[in-house]
């Protein structure tokens, strides 16, 4: 299996060794991946594959589609840079091929999902922070074709509720896969952020999700 990871940072300071972390731990599997390193603030720089210049207010999913015009593989991996990737985590594309998902997301310290047996089993579902993690999900290339680009509704939160319509509305199943591990570490890049930012990316994005269901 070959992979794009499409990892959004925010070079600064500390944030630089958050990014680092995250390649690192990709990069401990013997897999082929394509590394792209969406890049919010100072130029870093990272050996990576490609690194794409975001310009403009932040917008996760805007971010996230750019990195997108760069895959070349057959799964993608759509992730905050606060993410450590255990070993073992390129069988998800096998796991997703053989049970017919094209998107998925891999068991996590989140203790939303502390009740998930782990193990060969998969949760089937849309509920945030449990079967769909927005900090880390995998699809497969099949995927974009049907939902098209990834919502830009929102700033930031929330943002993986958009992504989880626009699965359901074209009847596209999601899964929690329980034998592949990654660690989310927590926000990293928002904490470092003035508070009124951190609200504006955050709960004030709520109202856009209401408005967005009562379209439907």
């Amino acid at each position: 299996m070959t992979y794009d990871l499409i990892i959004i940072s925010q070079s600064k300071g500390d944030l630089i060794k958050v990014t680092q972390n995250c390649i690192n731990s990709i990069r401990k599997e013997n897999a082929e991946t394509n590394i792209i390193v969406v890049e919010t603030g100072d130029n870093y720089p990272y050996r990576v594959d490609t690194i794409v210049r975001y310009e403009g207010e932040f917008n996760y999913n805007r971010a996230l589609n750019l990195g997108l015009q760069y895959a070349k593989s057959g799964y993608q991996v759509l992730c905050n840079n606060d993410i450590i990737f255990h070993p073992g985590w390129s069988r998800m594309g096998d796991i997703m091929k053989a049970n017919d998902y094209l998107s998925a997301s891999a068991l996590s310290n989140d203790q939303r999902q502390r009740l998930c047996k782990r193990g060969d089993i998969c949760y089937e579902g849309y509920i945030i922070g449990l079967h769909l993690t927005g900090w880390c999900i995998f699809t497969s290339k099949d995927l974009w074709p049907v939902i098209g680009k990834l919502n830009e509704k929102h700033k930031f939160w929330f943002s993986d509720n958009i992504y989880a319509e626009q699965l359901k509305a074209q009847n596209i199943k999601h899964a929690l896969i329980c034998n592949i591990r990654v660690d989310h570490l927590g926000s990293q890049t928002l904490q470092k952020q003035p508070r009124h930012i951190q609200q504006l990316y955050t709960y004030s994005q709520g109202r856009a999700t209401r408005e967005f269901k009562s379209l439907r």
